[in-house]
Order: structure tokens, then sequence, then C-alpha cells
């Protein structure tokens, strides 16, 4: 950059015109390149954002479904304790009968 501040002031102490208009062609296209770019990627990080604000609710949902299923599990977990100390006291009412009856 200060290599063209430099070569641009000695332009203009020279005063080449066609040089002048050259070196400001090539600063707008370089403008306009930087405009474009800046433009496409605002764009881009809309669209980044939108898909972001998606995946959240996404994830948001499936939490839910996840706490959903750990309560379900947690109650089929109580059911099966009580269940299987039903059966555990049934079987031991039967083997007491049994040892009753065979002595």
């Amino acid at each position: 950059m200060v290599a063209f501040i430099c070569a641009f002031s000695q332009i203009t102490k020279a005063g080449d015109i066609s040089t002048l208009q050259t070196a400001l062609a090539l600063a707008q296209d370089n403008m306009e390149q930087a405009k474009s770019k800046r433009d496409s990627t605002a764009q881009f990080i809309i669209r980044q954002q939108r898909v972001v604000e998606e995946q959240k609710k996404q994830l948001d949902e499936a939490n839910k479904r996840l706490e959903k299923i750990k309560l379900e599990n947690k109650q089929a977990s109580e059911q099966y304790l009580e269940a299987k100390q039903k059966y555990e006291n049934a079987q031991a009412t039967l083997k007491q009968a049994w040892d009753s009856n065979n002595k």
C-alpha cells in the first residue's frame, strides 16, 4: 500500500493523466470486488444464522423427546422393581408352602 501511495505520488508529480486514470480504475475494481465479497459474506452469514436457529429448534425438540423417554424409562424401571418384588414375594410364599407340604 505504501508503495502504491509513493508510486501514485510520483505519478501525480509527473502529471501522467492516463496512468492516473488506470490507477483509479484499478482502485475502483478493487473496491467493487471487496464490496461484492463483503455483500456475499454478509448474505452467507444471514443464511448460516437461519440454519443455526433451525438446528437449535431441532436440538430443543430432540432434548424434549429425550427427557420424555428418560421419564418413561424411570417409570418403567419403577414398575419393573415393583413387579420383581411381587414375583420374589410370590416365589418365597410358594417355596414356603411347598416346604410346609413336604415335611
